[in-house]
């Protein structure tokens, strides 16, 4: 993906972000690739990264592969685990998301966006009648 669509398409995520449009932001993930930081522990599993800001855990996510090594590569002396990439479509990602969690995206850059928790995963949840 070249840098002016991925712009084009944090455009677009952020303007629904702007009108609350939750359906346009769940429309945004389910149609894109994400790349995750993986951590592999000792007992072989790989688990997503998933950040503690302030307010809420979030779920990290790069919309391109270089972002993601890149950041990789500022945290490596910070984590124990080994670190992996995971590309994943939206469809995965939709899945790890819950009402609890957030959603980072392109941390520490010039791009960076965030979903608060609810604005994902709420597919579960009956519809206000």
């Amino acid at each position: 993906m070249s840098s002016d669509s991925n712009d084009s398409r944090l455009g677009i995520l952020i303007q629904a972000i702007t009108n609350d449009d939750v359906q346009a932001i769940e429309q945004w993930v389910m149609e894109g690739r994400f790349f995750c930081i993986g951590l592999d522990d000792q007992d072989e599993s790989v688990s997503a990264l998933i950040v503690e800001t302030e307010e809420f855990p979030a779920l990290v996510a790069f919309t391109s592969a270089e972002s993601a090594k890149a950041f990789a590569e500022s945290i490596v002396e910070e984590v124990e685990d080994e670190m992996v990439q995971l590309e994943v479509d939206g469809q995965a990602l939709m899945q790890l998301m819950s009402d609890e969690l957030g959603l980072l995206i392109n941390p520490e850059s010039e791009d960076e966006v965030m979903l608060e928790p609810g604005l994902l995963g709420n597919e579960e949840e009956p519809a206000d009648e």
